[in-house]
């Protein structure tokens, strides 16, 4: 691993990553801001008016919608929050070896003193620390600002939220590393990811109405996230975490494997 190539790698995305940050502080102030004026019983008297399948779509259906947890899950930290931090994680991650090769910029990096097992190690760990500052950053906003909103978080929940968030970004950004490790262009391997997470996503929503739609089955990493579980607090099963922990260990390992024997021409 190279330090060197860490920095150079964060720097050349500093807008990008800087942009989102700054939006997910921005929207998690505001959810927190929001909360006192809808929630409780009437934004459980509003949500439970909805059809199954729209909350579904936003992901609640788990949590009972009058709490804390259920509010933030289907106004922020469901669809809408993993729509901002897989992006995030899917244009660095597309962009560590296919956009490379397809620019035509791999060979240039390689020509300076590194092996390629330095490099692609170097980009994981750019994706680790991309992954925790989007979940850092996310839910350290809810617990700074909620104090002064009525939003109160325990320090255990804080701690296991930061977690499972950076697990579940790490996970979905290295699927998309290991889809970059394999194809030329950037766009295709971010595409190829968005389209396998889509189809999750859908999945989740039409097994409501049919069990043979649910082909992902407990493997499924969007139906696996419920935040609003935790913010009410419970806990997530011990399942779930190792699932996002095994996705994101084999295809991280799979992307350094993979790239260090392809041809970066």
């Amino acid at each position: 691993m190279s330090w060197t190539v860490i920095r150079a790698s964060l720097w050349q995305r500093r807008t990008s990553l800087a942009w989102y940050l700054g939006g997910l502080a921005f929207y998690s102030w505001l959810m927190v801001w929001y909360w006192p004026s809808i929630g409780g019983s009437q934004y459980k008297e509003l949500v439970e008016s909805l059809p199954p399948e729209m909350l579904k779509m936003f992901g609640g259906t788990v949590v009972s919608f009058g709490t804390i947890g259920g509010f933030f899950q289907i106004e922020y930290l469901g669809l809408m929050w993993m729509l901002i931090v897989l992006s995030a994680a899917f244009i660095y991650a597309s962009r560590a070896f296919a956009g490379e090769i397809a620019d035509g910029t791999m060979e240039l990096t390689l020509a300076q003193p590194i092996s390629r097992a330095t490099l692609a190690v170097s980009r994981v760990a750019g994706l680790v620390i991309i992954s925790a500052a989007l979940s850092l950053t996310t839910f350290g906003t809810l617990q700074l600002f909620g104090a002064a909103y009525d939003v109160k978080i325990a320090a255990e929940s804080l701690c296991q939220l930061i977690g499972l968030g950076a697990l579940f970004i790490l996970a979905g950004g290295g699927v998309c590393m290991l889809v970059s490790a394999c194809v030329r262009g950037g766009g295709k391997a971010g595409g190829i990811a968005a389209g396998l997470f889509a189809l999750m996503w859908a999945s989740d929503i039409v097994a409501n109405v049919s069990d043979v739609a649910d082909f992902f089955g407990p493997v499924n990493l969007v139906s696996k996230w419920q935040p609003g579980v935790i913010m009410d607090g419970g806990s997530v099963e011990p399942a779930t975490w190792w699932l996002y922990g095994i996705v994101a260990l084999v295809s991280l390992v799979a992307s350094v494997a993979i790239f260090t024997r392809r041809d970066a021409a």
